[in-house]
């Protein structure tokens, strides 16, 4: 287990805290699928350019800008199954409060380019959860009162930051066991950071992509973007069973 600095475990102030029993749940979990008989097989076909799946695609479709909402960036929602609405693609694309809003949020002063969550402290959680709370009014409609765009919101936050926001759905979060009918992000994110601070998934998720690599038509994209092979190693094995 490594042993991480307090600072990079601690909960900011009016946070729910994940529980010891979802920590340990969520990292037994990952160590298990990571270590499971087809996991190199389900990532191998993830990241396959012969394949239907999003891959690479999903971080590396232009126009990228690590400091602003892009058209490539609505585009690659859809390749994970969401989209965001006229109504969304206008406060974000345009020249609107939203856009100048998410902007501010997305600048080296709140959210640099080589934050990580594996050590994420109280200002990187908040900065973070100040991103993903506006995309998720952003891409909310006026109309709708209840609906909760948590998923096409977590999936367009780690499009931004990929070594930061996993790409929570419904599916990773069953896998992990937070799954609910609406997620608590504060919860979730704890205990991915949990994970993801461990040496022994960290040395096998470099393990599993040095052999996907071997294969032809496979493109994993950034070999270290390890939170984003984590996702796609928790998703092909929920989409399984």
């Amino acid at each position: 287990m490594t042993t991480t600095d307090d600072r990079f475990r601690a909960v900011p102030d009016g946070w729910k805290a994940a529980t010891d029993d979802q920590l340990s749940r969520g990292l037994d979990t990952a160590l298990a699928v990571l270590h499971g008989s087809r996991v190199v097989d389900d990532v191998a076909l993830h990241y396959d350019r012969s394949s239907n799946y999003a891959g690479a695609t999903f971080l590396d479709l232009d126009p990228v800008d690590p400091y602003a909402i892009t058209s490539g960036d609505l585009l690659s929602l859809t390749l994970l199954g969401v989209q965001a609405e006229p109504q969304a693609v206008r406060r974000l694309l345009e020249l609107t409060t939203t856009n100048r809003e998410i902007r501010v949020l997305l600048t080296e002063e709140h959210l640099p380019l080589d934050a990580d969550l594996v050590v994420a402290d109280d200002d990187t959680l908040l900065a973070m959860a100040s991103l993903h709370e506006s995309l998720k009014r952003a891409l909310s409609l006026d109309a709708t009162q209840t609906k909760n765009p948590w998923v096409t919101a977590s999936k367009l936050s780690a499009r931004k930051r990929p070594d930061l926001f996993p790409v929570r759905d419904s599916v990773v979060c069953e896998v992990l066991g937070l799954s609910g009918p609406r997620q608590n992000y504060q919860v979730d994110w704890q205990v991915y950071r949990h994970i993801i601070q461990n040496d022994g998934v960290r040395k096998r998720l470099d393990d599993i992509i040095d052999e996907v690599q071997q294969r032809a038509d496979v493109n994993v994209g950034h070999v270290n973007r390890r939170l984003r092979h984590l996702d796609v190693a928790l998703w092909m094995h929920g989409r399984r069973s």
